[in-house]
């Protein structure tokens, strides 16, 4: 007569899901973003004229900054754009929110009409405010 041998050492199958190395890339993902998410706004430089009015952060939220150069050259954001196709890019930004903040930075040394024909367009594609950014005394 055979006796039925058990096996003590047999393993059983784990049907757990094992989500450690899962949380682990979540959080270097995520401190990964919060280290790179600050230096991708603000990347082109301009020589912003002297200010007194209250200082605001334009690069927190969502909020649009559009600069000018002293040589003339518009970016939305960090793209190279021209100017008779800023209202559609704006627009497109931003979902059609006309209600969304919109920050200009401009050369101190650019010529003022210049400045007033970016505003005018932004106006003309209905947006309700568009704000300047100057440097802090």
């Amino acid at each position: 007569m055979r006796r039925k041998r058990h096996n003590k050492n047999k393993r059983k199958i784990m049907s757990d899901i094992n989500v450690t190395p899962f949380v682990d890339v979540l959080l270097v993902l995520l401190i990964i973003f919060m280290v790179a998410a600050p230096l991708m706004n603000g990347n082109i430089k301009v020589n912003l004229p002297k200010g007194s009015a209250k200082k605001v952060n334009p690069y927190q939220e969502n909020k649009i900054i559009i600069t000018i150069k002293n040589n003339g050259l518009i970016y939305l954001e960090d793209e190279n754009i021209k100017s008779q196709y800023l209202a559609k890019k704006l627009i497109k930004l931003t979902n059609s929110d006309l209600t969304s903040k919109i920050f200009i930075k401009a050369d101190k040394n650019l010529n003022y009409g210049t400045v007033m024909d970016i505003i005018k367009t932004i106006n003309d594609a209905g947006f309700a405010s568009a704000s300047l950014i100057t440097e802090i005394k």
